[in-house]
């Protein structure tokens, strides 16, 4: 019984403050709304992707063990692909202003735990330069790979092309976390609210307390107060007036 009490008083306690907790809702929507829209750079992203052989002696056919040492040499290829020795001869290249740190850090990889192929990704807030940068990086590798590990070939499957649609910020999912954090602050709001409020609300408080209930005043609204006999006479007391002034 007391548990279904509490959790009445908790929806009483919601119900109370639901204008409270629609508001601070709204502000969380709109607050993210206006950081997604305004202030955080859309990103687009390029992949060129690549594929890499090892060195196999001439005539021979490939074998299961071939592909299995090529598939476990593809993390030493994502290694080498992040080191100085690509990126600032990339950089050189295209003339960009970039230091290897943070085209670095614009680079990640793109792998397939079962395909000999792999993507070079950049993201960046230009689409353009993203596709020259995956581009280049793949270009670069496959001329300096050979000076570094014995391959067969290094082959481009596909150059990275330009693409007008940002993979960030994802406007639906920020949208949703704004409204999520406003409700959460609304609902902490309204129960923080109920306990500080002390206040004697029902005559269960007082019982509960041991306190002897005196009585009880009952609050009218101004519609009811408006239909009781009293105020129905005050009106009619003020009309008498009115049309006694009008007659002197």
């Amino acid at each position: 019984m007391k548990e279904e009490l509490s959790l009445s008083e908790l929806f009483d306690t919601l119900k109370r403050h639901i204008g409270k907790i629609i508001i601070w809702s709204l502000i969380g929507l709109i607050t993210l709304g206006i950081y997604t829209f305004f202030f955080v750079v859309p990103q687009y992203q390029s992949t060129s992707k690549i594929v890499v052989n090892q060195t196999q002696q001439t005539g021979q056919a490939i074998t299961n063990t071939d592909i299995q040492t090529n598939l476990n040499l593809i993390n030493t290829y994502q290694s080498i692909i992040k080191e100085p020795i690509i990126l600032e001869e990339v950089i050189g290249k295209i003339n960009s202003v970039l230091t290897t740190q943070e085209l670095s850090n614009k680079l990640s990889i793109q792998t397939d735990s079962a395909s000999l192929v792999f993507g070079v990704t950049i993201s960046d807030a230009d689409p353009y330069v993203a596709s020259e940068l995956a581009n280049a990086i793949a270009e670069t590798f496959q001329e300096k790979i050979g000076d570094i590990l014995e391959v067969e070939s290094v082959t481009i499957l596909s150059q990275a092309i330009p693409s007008v649609n940002p993979v960030s910020p994802n406007i639906p999912m920020n949208l949703a976390i704004g409204l999520i954090l406003g409700l959460m602050i609304g609902v902490g709001t309204a129960f923080l609210s109920g306990f500080l409020d002390k206040r004697v609300k029902d005559s269960k408080l007082i019982e509960d307390m041991g306190w002897t209930n005196l009585g009880s005043v009952l609050e009218m609204s101004h519609e009811e107060l408006k239909d009781t006999r009293m105020m129905k006479q005050v009106r009619v007391n003020m009309d008498n007036k009115s049309q006694l002034r009008r007659r002197v």
